[in-house]
């Protein structure tokens, strides 16, 4: 897996999507050229590159009018989704058809928004209108079987990239009971197995199902969602009969979703920047309004830039700073060869601004009183921690705290003097671990976290909570390390969101 997570790392979910979309089209080109698939080719190239070119267009000038920055990722994985679901088609006589398609599914993600969010899913919206208007919608023709094992493994990705499985077992185990309860004496299993490995049912629930825009932010809020869009789709199918349940139920779910868990989006403007270690930059900005999160949360922030590379401009930060701060802090590690996005970030001018939406994450203080804590930092992983431990520096909240911070070299650590003031305040307890050539005079642990280290500086460690915040591989391995330590797994909470990335 830490193959997986390393090559995961090195792109943006948009990214990912994309890629993942492009080999299916081009998968099914190659498949109709050797007859696997009974199609014509030209059927799939000529209307999938006119509905992708229509997006594009339609998206240019829909951002134009509303002066905003288009999403680059965003308009070629609405029109990819778009050619594989609603083809092969003759081209020149369903011109009309592809053109309505494009323009409704890039006119939704502007004219149907609130604070500049769009509510629902563009390719859903898109082949829905046309359904009931033209009666002329989606055939998921990329639903079949000889796809399935390229869906499969492309969707796991993504699934691993964007930890969203919940969500998908929820849609599939509420869809399935429900087929079983509405249709118990007509369904057999082998039917309800076909159901569960039916590419369609797949491509919609990996692709279109797990946009993170038109879904809940909130864990717990995502599992509802796939639940809520299983039950709908047999309610529309099964009991109402409604034609395009499948987009139905997923616009129903996207509506539902907004009204109870709307994610904002929100403009920053940088107010100052600075090196604060090797290779480590702070930005503070300040926020045109004020943003209601929690310590240890973190947003997606949008950087549109030139000549972009394969990461995209959409990154995942954790807010380093407190709710209790004025200044929205973030801390990134820069790199000599850095990716484009963290290039232009550090590029940005007092006064410039950047936007951020989706306001995530449950790697938060426990409610529960007399808690006592371990956390655990990988390099740029502290930043978290910064954030939690100003709000208890601020807020006079006391809790026993040990603070393992691993870096390369002393160099990389960074807030010393913030942990100093909670050493002194409320007793924080600091160990650094510094994992390679340390200095001569060198007071602090040398090398990897071990059992050892754990159990001298945390000799009631089985009665702690473990934090856990770094890249993936690092937090695969320590999470694997504490729990045959003895620690329950429900005492190890992890900092994972969606494209952790080093460069």
């Amino acid at each position: 897996m830490n193959f997986i997570d390393a090559f995961l790392n090195r792109l943006t979910m948009y990214r990912l999507m994309l890629y993942y979309l492009e080999v299916l089209f081009g998968a099914a080109i190659v498949f109709s050229s050797i007859k696997l698939l009974p199609y014509k080719p030209l059927n799939f190239i000529l209307p999938g590159l006119y509905v992708i070119g229509v997006c594009y267009v339609a998206n240019q000038l829909f951002a134009s009018f509303f002066k905003v920055k288009p999403n680059f990722e965003s308009q070629f994985i609405t029109g990819l989704i778009l050619a594989l679901i609603i083809g092969p088609l003759s081209f020149l006589p369903n011109i009309g058809f592809l053109t309505l398609a494009g323009v409704l599914a890039m006119a939704s993600k502007y004219l149907i928004a609130f604070n500049k969010q769009h509510i629902f899913n563009p390719a859903a919206f898109a082949v829905f209108i046309t359904g009931i208007l033209i009666h002329q919608g989606a055939s998921w023709w990329a639903g079949d079987n000889i796809m399935l094992p390229l869906i499969i493994a492309g969707g796991l990705l993504v699934l691993r990239k964007i930890a969203r499985l919940n969500l998908v077992i929820g849609f599939l185990v509420a869809s399935s009971l429900s087929m079983l309860l509405l249709q118990s004496n007509k369904i057999k299993l082998v039917e309800l197995s076909t159901y569960l490995v039916n590419p369609a049912t797949l491509f919609f629930t990996f692709v279109m199902l797990t946009e993170p825009i038109t879904s809940p932010a909130n864990k717990k809020l995502r599992t509802y969602f796939g639940v809520f869009t299983g039950i709908m789709l047999i309610v529309y199918q099964v009991l109402l009969k409604i034609p395009y349940s499948m987009e139905l139920s997923l616009l129903s779910a996207n509506l539902v979703g907004r009204i109870v868990s709307f994610s904002n989006k929100y403009r920053f403007e940088l107010k100052e920047k600075k090196e604060i270690a090797g290779e480590i930059w702070e930005f503070l900005f300040t926020p045109v309004k004020p943003i209601p999160f929690i310590p240890g949360q973190f947003l997606e922030w949008s950087l549109p830039h030139p000549k972009a590379d394969n990461r995209g401009y959409r990154r995942y930060f954790t807010i380093a700073s407190s709710p209790t701060e004025k200044e929205i802090m973030l801390a990134v590690r820069v790199p000599d060869k850095a990716s484009s996005y963290k290039k232009a970030l550090v590029d940005l001018k007092p006064g410039d601004s950047i936007y951020a939406t989706n306001l995530e994450g449950e790697f938060v203080l426990s409610n529960k009183p007399d808690t006592s804590y371990v956390f655990v930092a990988g390099g740029i992983g502290i930043t978290p921690f910064r954030s939690i431990i100003r709000y208890m520096l601020d807020n006079d909240i006391y809790h026993p705290v040990t603070l393992f911070y691993i870096a390369h070299d002393v160099e990389e650590f960074v807030f010393d003097e913030l942990f100093e003031k909670a050493k002194k305040k409320f007793g924080l307890q600091i160990v650094h671990v510094v994992s390679e050539d340390p200095p001569k005079d060198w007071q602090g642990e040398i090398g990897r976290l071990t059992p050892e280290m754990i159990k001298k500086h945390v000799p009631d460690y089985k009665s702690r909570i473990f934090y856990l915040s770094g890249p993936q591989p690092m937090i695969t391995a320590y999470k694997k390390l504490i729990r045959d330590m003895g620690v329950k797994s429900a005492n190890i909470k992890t900092d994972y969101f969606p494209g952790y990335e080093d460069q």
